[in-house]
C-alpha cells in the first residue's frame, strides 16, 4: 500500500508534542460536538418546557447513557486492538480487525435496543423519576433507544479511525450529526412543541444521518485502509473477536461500574425533588463539556502509547505521559476560572429558574475538584488502554465507581449529614481513586514487560 494513500497515520515517529495536540485538536471538536447532543436537548427543553423537562431529559439520560456503554466498550476495544496492529506494521490484522468489529457492534446494539425498550419503566422507578416528569422520560428513552444501533456503528467506526491514527474524519461525522440535531431539536421541540420525546427524536435521526455519512464514507475510501467492501469482509474472525471482547468487556464494565454508581447518586439526588434533579441534570451537561479536552487526551495517549509500545518504542511512551499531563493541568486552571467567576451564567444556559441558578454557585465550586480529577486521570487511564491493560482499567473503575463514588456520597450525604451537598461533594472526590492506581503502575514501570496483543493475526506489510 503506497504509503501516502492511506488513512493511516503513523506515530511512532516524528515530534512528539506536535503529534499528541494536532491529533487531539480534532477529537476535541468532535467530543465537543458530540457534547452538543445532550447539551443542545437540555438547553432547548429547559428554555420551552421547563424544570420538569430538564429533570426528565437527565434521568432518562443517565439509562441511555448506560446502554451506549457496551457500544463505547466495543469501540474502544476495537482501536486498542487496532492501534497496537498499527504499530507492529500489521496490515492484515487491521482489516480483520474492523470488519469483526462492525459487524458485531451491529448486532449488539440490535440486543441493547431491545432491552433498554423492555425495561425503560423499571429503570425510571428506580431512579426515582420525579412524577412531574415522568411522561416525558419515558418518551425520551423510548425515542432514544430506537437511535442506539445507529449510534453503535457511528461511534466503534470513528473509533477505529482513530486507532490507525485518523482523528479528523470522525470529528466531520460528529460534525453532520450535531448540526442536524441542532435543527431538528429547534423544529420538534420549540416549533412543533413535542417536548422531551422531540429532542430524543431528534438525536436519534441525527445519529442516522451521521451514521450514513460514516458508512458512505468508508465505501468510497475503504481502499486506503485496505478494507474491501465485500460481504466475506464482514465475517467474523473468531481469535480477533475473543481479542476483541477481552479488551472491550471489562472497558465496557468499567463505563457501566461509573454509570450505574452515578445512577445511585442521581436516585439519591432526585429525593430532594425536581429543582435538586434539574440542577444535577445541569451540571452533568457541563460536567461532559468540561471533560471534552481531557477525553480527548485520554484517547489520543492511548493510540499514541498503543502504536509505540507496539514498536518498541518506551522511551516515546514516557514523555507522552508527561507532555499530555501537563496539557490536563493547563486546561483545568481555565476551568477553575470559569466555574469560579460564571456559574451563574452557566447555568442560565438552560434555564431561568432562580431556584436552580440560586444554587449554581455552590454547585460550580464544587465541580472544581471534580474537574481536577479528570485533568490528573485522563493520562494513566489512556496508558492504560494503550497498553492493553483494561483489567487494571477495571479494578480502578470499581474501586472509583462502586467503592469511592457510592461510599464517599453515603458517607458524606446520610452518615455525616450533609445531605445534598454531600452527594455532590463524593462525586466530586471519587475520581481520585483513579489517579492514585493509575499513576502509581505507571511510574513501577511493570507495563514495559506486558505481551503485546497485536501481530499475530495477520500478514506484516
Amino acid at each position: 500500500m503506497n504509503a501516502k494513500n492511506t488513512l493511516i497515520n503513523d506515530m511512532t515517529e516524528g515530534p512528539l508534542t506536535k503529534q499528541l495536540i494536532l491529533f487531539s485538536l480534532p477529537l476535541v471538536v468532535g467530543n465537543l460536538l458530540n457534547t452538543l447532543y445532550n447539551l443542545v436537548d437540555m438547553a432547548i427543553v429547559g428554555q420551552f418546557v421547563g424544570s420538569a423537562g430538564l429533570s426528565a431529559v437527565a434521568t432518562a439520560g443517565h439509562i441511555t447513557m448506560l446502554l451506549y456503554c457496551f457500544g463505547m466498550g466495543m469501540g474502544s476495544g476495537g482501536q486498542i486492538l487496532v492501534s497496537q496492529q498499527v504499530g507492529a506494521k500489521d496490515r492484515k490484522g487491521v482489516t480483520v480487525t474492523i470488519g469483526t468489529t462492525a459487524t458485531f457492534t451491529f448486532l449488539l446494539s440490535l440486543v441493547v435496543a431491545a432491552l433498554g425498550l423492555i425495561f425503560n419503566r423499571p429503570l425510571l422507578r428506580l431512579l426515582n423519576t420525579p412524577a412531574e416528569a415522568w411522561s416525558d422520560a419515558i418518551s425520551y428513552m423510548f425515542w432514544c433507544c430506537l437511535g442506539i444501533p445507529f449510534t453503535y456503528i457511528n461511534g466503534s467506526m470513528s473509533a477505529l479511525l482513530r486507532g490507525v491514527g485518523d482523528s479528523r474524519h470522525p470529528t466531520v461525522f460528529f460534525a453532520v450529526s450535531a448540526v442536524s440535531n441542532i435543527f431538528l431539536d429547534l423544529l420538534f421541540v420549540a416549533v412543533f412543541g413535542l417536548r422531551a420525546k422531540g429532542a430524543a427524536m431528534a438525536t436519534s435521526l441525527a445519529q442516522l444521518i451521521g451514521c450514513v455519512y460514516c458508512l458512505s464514507y468508508l465505501f468510497r475510501h475503504h481502499d486506503q485502509l485496505g478494507f474491501e467492501m465485500k460481504r466475506e469482509s464482514f465475517r467474523m474472525d473468531r481469535t480477533t473477536l475473543g481479542v476483541i471482547l477481552k479488551l472491550a468487556a471489562p472497558l465496557a464494565f468499567q463505563i457501566v461500574a461509573i454509570n450505574v454508581s452515578m445512577l445511585f447518586v442521581n436516585a439519591w439526588v432526585n429525593a430532594y425533588g425536581v429543582i435538586a434533579s434539574a440542577v444535577s441534570g445541569v451540571g452533568t451537561k457541563l460536567y461532559s463539556l468540561f471533560s471534552i479536552i481531557t477525553s480527548a487526551m485520554q484517547t489520543a495517549v492511548a493510540t499514541f502509547t498503543g502504536q509505540n509500545i507496539a514498536a518498541g518504542r518506551n522511551d516515546r511512551v514516557r514523555r507522552g505521559m508527561h507532555v499530555s499531563a501537563m496539557c490536563g493541568m493547563a486546561f483545568w486552571l481555565l476551568a477553575v476560572l470559569v466555574c469560579l467567576l460564571m456559574p451563574r451564567t452557566l447555568f442560565s444556559l438552560f434555564t431561568k429558574e432562580e431556584a436552580v441558578l440560586a444554587l449554581a454557585r455552590e454547585y460550580m465550586f464544587i465541580q472544581v475538584f471534580m474537574y481536577l480529577g479528570f485533568a490528573l486521570m485522563c493520562s494513566p487511564l489512556g496508558f492504560l488502554n494503550g497498553i492493553g491493560h483494561v483489567n487494571l482499567n477495571l479494578v480502578i473503575a470499581l474501586a472509583d465507581g462502586v467503592v469511592a463514588r457510592i461510599g464517599l456520597c453515603l458517607l458524606l450525604g446520610s452518615a455525616l449529614g450533609m445531605g445534598l451537598h454531600g452527594y455532590w461533594w463524593g462525586q466530586a472526590l471519587a475520581g481520585f481513586v483513579s489517579i492514585i492506581w493509575g499513576w502509581l503502575y505507571f511510574f513501577f514501570g511493570r507495563w514495559e514487560k506486558r505481551k503485546l496483543l497485536a501481530g499475530g493475526s495477520g500478514e506484516k506489510q
